[in-house]
């Protein structure tokens, strides 16, 4: 079975610009830049992923009152349809993401919100806040480089579900540090005073931004890391040290959750 490289790893290409393209155009696009086996590992990953969709009304009744431990809380997986999050880390990052949100939103009771990739609207469309993401369109979404992005007010609120670790990577311009520019401008000319910020990211799947993350490169206040431990899609909650994995293809093994007051 060869190995198959990240987008990223690859010069020359733009995940998100790529991904727009048609299934057989993109699938063309494979089939002449990787070869005949490299093609059929991902055309077998995208079949896996089909049956995923299609049994997720299922894993929605299974996982209904399934729950995992953060920061002391019990919190709910999530099972929805979009990108199966019951079979990936979506199935808690997004659930700890909404659990600060709450919080915050109790003690701001503002909207005064900014969202760093379109993630969240995929699950809770009615959400508050403005979202940044440079390639995905829609009412709301403001398409701006976030290395580059100066608002005209700033928000007391930053939320990012797996997002900035592909800032750099993902891009059409290579940039081993482009995820801590990222964060810097966020917080320098985003963040208001006294807000906060919360971002998730998978480990193993940028080596630059992991070696940020072990390097303590982000200043983060605080910092959760959890790590899947079984094959059904369970996660808990590990030292920094214990969360040194490789990236599974499609989705991670590890997260950290970091917090930038």
């Amino acid at each position: 079975m060869p190995s198959l490289k990240l987008y990223g790893e690859m010069e020359g290409l733009n995940k998100y610009r790529e991904r727009y393209s048609g299934r057989v155009s993109k699938a063309v696009k494979v089939l002449q830049r990787e070869g005949f086996l490299p093609f059929l590992v991902r055309f077998v990953h995208y079949l896996k992923r089909l049956g995923f969709r299609t049994v997720t009304p299922i894993m929605k009744s299974a996982l209904k009152n399934k729950s995992f431990c953060y920061q002391g809380q019990k919190l709910k997986y999530l099972a929805h349809r979009h990108n199966i999050s019951w079979a990936t880390e979506r199935a808690v990052e997004v659930p700890i993401v909404l659990h600060h949100l709450r919080q915050q939103l109790k003690q701001l009771k503002t909207g005064n919100i900014l969202e760093v990739g379109a993630v969240l609207r995929h699950y809770y469309p009615m959400l508050p806040g403005v979202v940044l993401d440079k390639f995905e369109t829609g009412a709301g979404i403001v398409n701006e480089d976030v290395i580059n992005y100066k608002p005209s007010k700033k928000y007391d609120l930053i939320i990012s579900i797996s997002t900035l670790e592909h800032v750099g990577f993902d891009d059409d311009l290579k940039d081993p540090l482009g995820t801590l520019k990222a964060v810097k401008n966020l917080k320098e000319n985003c963040l208001a005073k006294n807000g906060s910020m919360f971002i998730t990211m998978p480990l193993g799947y940028n080596k630059d931004v992991d070696l940020l993350i072990f390097n303590n490169q982000f200043g983060f206040a605080n910092e959760t890391y959890l790590k899947k431990t079984r094959f059904f899609n369970r996660w808990q909650e590990v030292r920094k040290d214990q969360a040194k994995v490789n990236y599974s293809f499609d989705h991670a093994r590890a997260i950290v959750v970091g917090i930038i007051k």
